[in-house]
């Protein structure tokens, strides 16, 4: 017998050290556990100890298998770098604490290893307690999800203890049961994250609040202070104002321990809150200071809106059209929007998300638990009211630990993803408070319920609440979700349609080159629209069923039209966009470069300067007053397009723009120089015709008009003197060739009326004289001079 025990004992002590060896912070939990477990069951009958036993075992086991599960799925992947985690927040948090183990302990690191430990994203007090146990134990991804499964089941039976004590066994149970098998709050007990110490401290806290009103002995008292103060240092830092909300937990629940002592000090405390309302709609500064702190809160809102993943809003539709974060946010908010605002937040805190919105294969996975979710909040009422009467002083620290948390998640949360995991925060606080709602309503049903737990003495209650859940509750969960959900947004055609001056003017002087006429089902006013990847210029909505996109510059081809709610795709039409590359306009610049070296002027000769520049002609160099240079030249220019439609732009200048415009122009030497425009034409082949034109002026300047004068301009068009007819003293008769374009308003020369009866200018380097059209001749299409 002795050697049997002995090589038990030798077998244990190899398999233990083996264990060890592999996974030394396993054994670690496992020897707490063993020690710390058992203290909770203290105190209780041994019916009782022997049901929570059996409870916390069946969670402990189910957790272990949950680990060892995910142990052996990511078997093929691990190596030195595989931290257990491969997305989120696990893993960003092992891979944190992972690079600042590296750096304490001097191995090779880079500069982005660096970045990652001390950057200010992220920075919370379970990161440097994870990288203690890193540093100490090594890579231990699964050994700290055992970690935090036992802080969470420490967190849940302290307050099973309080409960037990105050509210009774029924209640104290059943609040455990939900605790520990709670889907969401199940998944997170066993995750690398924080929650499970950070409700660990809220649960010491609010024990050792209720313990110290409850005990008299000093020396527990003193003790309760102590794990009180240890456990506020410890969430101090670990989520933002983590300390205030502990903090301002408990003063609620010491608040309303206060205010239900009697009738009388309920009635004071409605009254107050009466006061209190008609004393912030009476007196403005008290009214803008909270306003300006729900402000504050709108603004986080916004940003969380604005995030990857489920969004819903709680401000008006009108303040999500620009993105901005917090700091950056000018948000301002009248009283009526403020107050809508925080009525929104408590509801959607409630009931976000409704089983007709929900959008994904997860969403549509929690739904489940949603209506479980509903249930608590519906007996969280009814059971506070009883577990006031049963343990006043209890009730009221978990409703007052909750209260403020709940506030701040409902009023500052935007994305459902968020929502689920932060909810959680609170859901244990109040378990146990809905379920002596439960409790409640089984004293009040004994005809119903018989006192071995079974209905009309026959179906287990517990058997028959699964039956009910089955049969009833998720039939009617997804019954709601098909017949209340809202239509999904689905593109059916998209057209392209007729630029209108508002579109235009819509546009603001950005380059508007289409609108599309989007038909569908489930448009809504704040979508954004992108073509591929380039956003449009505007998403116009008109109803549900149809909306216009205002198409910016986009590359020539087919393009996906795709449209957002917020940062998440909801639509998307396969190439239903093209846009078809059309030339640029060409234009003949006239005018001339000034400002030159008599070198430069002399250089300027007919020569491409860039692929939309072309000098076409160059007229004499000339002195000007300045004793520079300057030289008369024709210019073909290749036209930018332009968004307000007014002419021809060139590098953003107007050409014809009131005054005459200048380019910055590079010639092949390398040198920049002034092009002055004075004058544009068309590029295209011009109308040559001969006209009979009367010249009046004074006799001298008449004298001087000789056949051959010509136009004082390089273009082909200008008009030049082929006849001289009669003379008098006040005018005379010529006959000109002039070539003509073509416009709306008929034909023209450079850019005025030509036909009989226009005025008619004729400008040599000897004479300029005033006219007027008497007769317009044949066309000649094209002629050459």
């Amino acid at each position: 017998m002795t050697r049997r025990w002995t090589a038990w004992s030798v077998a244990g002590g190899v398999a233990t050290g083996t264990i060890y060896a592999l996974t030394p912070l396993t054994v670690c939990v496992v020897v707490v556990a063993a020690v710390v477990l058992p203290l909770f069951g203290a105190g209780l009958s041994s019916r009782d100890r022997r049901w929570l036993t059996i409870v916390v075992c069946a969670a402990i086991v189910a957790r272990v298998l949950i680990v060892g599960g995910m142990f052996l799925r990511n078997i093929q992947v691990h190596d030195d770098q595989f931290v257990g985690a491969t997305s989120g927040d696990e893993a960003y948090a092992m891979s944190r604490a992972l690079r600042t183990r590296d750096i304490v302990r001097g191995w090779p690191t880079t500069k982005y290893d660096y970045f990652v430990a001390y950057d200010e994203y992220g920075r919370n007090s379970f990161i440097p307690a994870l990288t203690g146990l890193q540093l100490i134990f090594g890579p231990t991804p699964y050994s700290l999800r055992l970690l935090n499964a036992l802080l969470f089941l420490c967190a849940a039976l302290l307050l099973f203890r309080v409960a037990y004590r105050a509210f009774g066994r029924v209640t104290a149970f059943g609040g455990l049961l939900v605790v520990l098998f709670w889907p969401s709050l199940f998944v997170w007990s066993i995750s690398l994250l924080k929650e499970p110490l950070y409700f660990l401290c809220g649960a010491v806290a609010v024990t050792c609040a209720v313990t110290i009103a409850g005990d008299p002995r000093w020396r527990v008292r003193a003790a309760c202070v102590a794990a009180t103060v240890l456990a506020w240092a410890t969430m101090r830092d670990m989520r933002p104002a983590a300390l205030v909300l502990a903090v301002g937990g408990l003063a609620t629940g010491i608040v309303l321990f206060i205010f239900t002592a009697s009738k009388r000090a309920a009635f004071v405390a409605v009254a107050s809150a009466v006061a209190a309302i008609v004393m912030l709609s009476l007196v403005p500064p008290l009214q803008r200071r909270v306003v300006a702190g729900v402000e504050a809160a709108a603004k986080v809102q916004m940003g969380h809106v604005f995030t990857v993943g489920h969004a819903y809003k709680l401000l008006d539709a009108g303040f999500y059209v620009k993105p901005a974060t917090p700091a950056a946010s000018s948000l301002t908010l009248r009283a009526d929007e403020a107050a809508r605002f925080v009525v929104r937040g408590v509801l959607s805190f409630v009931l976000v998300p409704l089983p007709w919105e929900v959008q994904s294969a997860r969403e549509l996975a929690y739904l489940p638990e949603q209506l479980a979710w509903y249930a608590l909040v519906v007996l969280l009422p009814l059971g506070a009211w009883a577990a006031l009467g049963r343990g006043r002083l209890a009730a009221c620290m978990l409703m007052g630990y909750a209260a403020p948390t709940a506030v701040v998640l409902a009023l500052t949360n935007g994305n459902v993803g968020t929502l689920l995991r932060l909810r959680g925060l609170v859901i244990p606080f109040v378990a146990w408070l809905s379920v002596a709602g439960i409790d409640a309503l089984m004293e009040r049903s004994k005809r119903l319920v018989d006192e071995r737990g079974r209905v009309f003495g026959r179906v287990n209650l517990f058997d028959a609440a699964l039956i009910a859940f089955a049969i009833a509750v998720v039939p009617i969960a997804y019954g709601t979700y098909l017949l209340f959900r809202a239509p999904a947004l689905r593109i059916e055609s998209v057209e392209r349609v007729p630029i209108t001056r508002e579109e235009r003017r819509v546009a603001g002087g950005s380059t508007l080159t289409a609108k599309l006429k989007v038909r569908g089902t489930g448009l809504r006013p704040m979508l954004r629209a992108l073509i591929d990847q380039t956003p449009a210029l505007g998403f116009v909505f008109e109803d549900p069923h149809s909306a216009d996109v205002l198409v910016g510059e986009v590359p020539a081809g087919a393009h996906d039209l795709i449209l957002f709610d917020g940062v998440q795709e909801v639509a998307r039409a396969p190439r239903a966009v093209t846009i078809q590359s059309e030339p640029s306009p060409e234009m003949l610049a006239l005018g001339a470069f000034s400002q030159l070296d008599e070198e430069t002027a002399g250089s300027i000769a007919a020569v491409r300067l860039s692929s939309s520049l072309e000098i076409v002609n160059a007229g004499p160099r000339r002195p000007d007053a300045n004793g520079r240079w300057q030289r008369e030249a024709e210019m073909r220019v290749q036209c930018d397009p332009d968004p307000a439609g007014e002419g021809c732009v060139v590098g953003g200048v107007l050409l014809n723009a009131p005054r005459p415009p200048t380019l910055q122009l590079v010639l092949p030497s390398g040198r920049v120089v002034p092009f002055i425009v004075n004058e544009l034409l068309p590029n295209t082949p011009p109308q040559f015709v001969t006209a009979r034109v009367r010249l009046a002026s004074a006799p001298e300047p008449l004298a001087l008009v000789r056949v051959g004068d010509r136009d004082d301009v390089l273009d082909e068009r200008a008009a030049t003197v082929v006849a001289v007819g009669s003379r008098h003293a006040t005018d005379v008769d010529v006959t000109i060739r002039a070539g003509l374009d073509q416009s709306r308003d008929g034909r023209v020369y450079r850019g005025r009326a030509f036909k009989a009866g226009a005025p008619f200018r004729l400008s040599t380097d000897r004479y300029v004289l005033e006219g007027v059209v008497l007769e317009v001749g044949e066309t000649r299409q094209g002629e050459s001079k």
